[in-house]
Formats: C-alpha cells, sequence, structure tokens
C-alpha cells in the first residue's frame, strides 16, 4: 500500500480525485465567457483587419464554437483532451498574435495573463485527463493514454530472439 504524502493530511488526500473536475468546471466557464467577447462576424473582422487572415467568416465561427462548445464539452468531461488540444492552440495563437501587445497584467486591457491561465488549465487537462467525475470515465471513452502491456508470451518471445 502506498504511503500517504506527508505534504496533503488524509482528508485532503481523498479530495484529490475531484481535482480535474475543478479545473474543468473553471477553464470550460472562462472558456465561455471568453466567447462573449466578440461575434462570430466582429472575430472574424479583426482577425481579418489586424492579421491579414483569409476566411474571416470561417474563423469567426470557428472560434466562436470552439469557445462555446468546447467550453461545455469541457465542463461535461467530454472529449476533454481533444477539446484541450484545439483550445490550446487558440490560446497560443492569442497570445502571440494579440494579448502580448497588451503586457502581461496591464492597469487596463486583458494582458497575456487570462490565456496564459487558460493555457495551463488546458494542459493540466490535457497530461492529467478529464478525472473520475467526467463522460469520458462514465463512457469508457479516456483511458488515461496507457499503453498496452505486452502479454506474457510476447515479453518472453522478445526475450529469447
Amino acid at each position: 500500500m502506498k504511503s500517504p504524502s506527508p505534504l496533503l493530511v488524509p482528508p485532503v488526500q481523498g479530495l484529490a480525485p475531484v481535482a480535474p473536475l475543478i479545473v474543468r468546471l473553471v477553464t470550460g466557464s472562462v472558456l465561455i465567457a471568453h466567447g462573449t467577447h466578440f461575434s462570430p462576424a466582429e472575430f472574424g473582422a479583426l482577425s481579418q483587419a489586424e492579421f491579414g487572415l483569409p476566411f474571416p467568416t470561417f474563423i469567426g465561427w470557428f472560434v466562436t464554437i470552439l469557445l462555446y462548445g468546447g467550453g461545455s464539452l469541457m465542463i461535461l468531461g467530454l472529449v476533454s483532451r481533444q477539446v484541450a488540444i484545439a483550445a490550446s492552440i487558440h490560446m497560443l495563437i492569442a497570445i502571440f498574435l494579440w494579448d502580448r501587445k497588451e503586457g502581461f497584467a496591464p492597469v487596463t486591457g486583458a494582458g497575456v495573463q487570462i490565456p496564459l491561465m487558460l493555457l495551463a488549465g488546458l494542459l493540466v487537462i490535457l497530461l492529467s485527463g478529464p478525472g473520475p467525475y467526467s463522460v469520458d470515465k462514465l463512457l469508457g471513452l479516456d483511458d488515461g493514454w496507457s499503453r498496452p502491456q505486452p502479454s506474457r508470451t510476447e515479453a518472453e518471445s522478445s526475450t529469447d530472439a
């Protein structure tokens, strides 16, 4: 049996399975709130005017669906790792193309701190998974990215060669 961490008292250690749920709820809620800043048309027009990106309507709708739909899926814990990958890419683009101009924590404006915190939450879910209290776990969609272990006969045959 694994001994408890000296840093966590046993009652708090029992709450560890709730941590991914908390990260998912906060990250998903902030993604949804982040999506309310612009309509798809406004976001598309901004991406074309500021950065010269093509297909502004497509970009506007894609980002809006990613933030609203992805945030909702993150809260539910459904396809969490896939949402984390897509939203992480969006956050990196936002940080490097837009938010870094305002600095880390400006007095006025958003700055990098909110996208950076979102990126941290997304990376936690990407690396640790959605946790036991998720639709992914309920449906058996997230196996923790475990690698299949070779059977005993496969292991023996590889050492014999």
